[in-house]
């Protein structure tokens, strides 16, 4: 269009670019490329004109480095469609999409698909991948709260992290991706459960009093147990809101002997001795 040149331009500029997480590196104004289409967005943008993701996430500058991977879903999403009708479902879904995809937007999250009535989603980071999944937590909670039966939405999450696949147009695939969608089955409504393997990845920057060990749990499909944990996010929010600049870089300094305390109301009773 002769009076909106701009997006033409942004769109010719892209041409043959490959995405940033396939290894393009983005030049001059293609600083604001899509890391899931590689659309190049206008300078004040936050989503892509194209496919609608956030700009600030970014996935893996090349094949063979670990990611973080995050599944959510929705509790018992079936019984309640039965209960609420489709329209008022429908309403409800796209009010928890909004939320999520928020959070991702300030958290540098990558939405690889939607999973019906959850999210896929990926990560470099794993700490920004918890503070994503805690600020879910909490918005969804507080929207559960204002409107009581209106609103009987409660999220599980699983986290793991590990070597992905990355394919064309953003899926990923592979071993990580499987084990964060059992772990995400071990979870409750308004529980975040993680991995041994992410846990050890951030626990220099997120100590011990915000981990509930969950001892071994069997996952379907493997042989061995794995050891889980409960990430404590109302207390790590509340920690984070009590420092003077909250922010990723704050290590969070405790004593050795800290004890966890875990309700085994909350989870599946299911545990078994490991060696640590």
């Amino acid at each position: 269009m002769a009076d909106d040149p701009e997006p033409e331009h942004w769109r010719r500029s892209n041409v043959d670019a490959p995405p940033s997480w396939l290894g393009g590196r983005p030049r001059g104004d293609e600083a604001r490329a899509c890391a899931f289409c590689g659309e190049v967005a206008p300078p004040a943008s936050s989503f892509c004109p194209n496919c609608g993701r956030a700009l600030t996430a970014s996935l893996l500058p090349q094949q063979g480095e670990a990611a973080t991977v995050l599944f959510t879903d929705i509790e018992d999403s079936t019984h309640l469609t039965e209960r609420l009708g489709d329209r008022r479902w429908e309403s409800i879904i796209d009010e928890h999409n909004d939320i999520v995809r928020e959070e991702l937007h300030h958290h540098a999250g990558f939405e690889v698909k939607l999973t019906g009535d959850g999210f896929l989603i990926v990560f470099a980071d794993g700490v920004q991948a918890l503070r994503c999944a805690a600020r879910i937590q909490a918005q969804v909670t507080a929207q559960a709260d204002r409107r009581g039966a209106d609103w009987p939405v409660r999220v599980r999450m699983g986290v793991h992290r590990g070597d992905v696949i990355l394919r064309p147009g953003g899926d990923i695939l592979g071993r990580t991706v499987n084990m964060a969608a059992r772990i995400m089955a071990k979870s409750r409504g308004g529980t975040i459960v993680v991995s041994q393997a992410l846990r050890e990845h951030v626990r220099r920057q997120i100590g011990q009093a915000f981990w509930a060990d969950m001892g071994a749990r069997r996952i379907r499909g493997l042989n061995r147990r794995e050891r889980l944990f409960l990430f404590k996010w109302p207390e790590y929010l509340r920690h984070e809101a009590s420092l003077k600049q909250p922010g990723l870089d704050h290590t969070i300094f405790l004593p050795p002997d800290t004890v966890d305390s875990f309700d085994p109301t909350a989870i599946e009773a299911e545990t078994a001795a490991v060696e640590r």
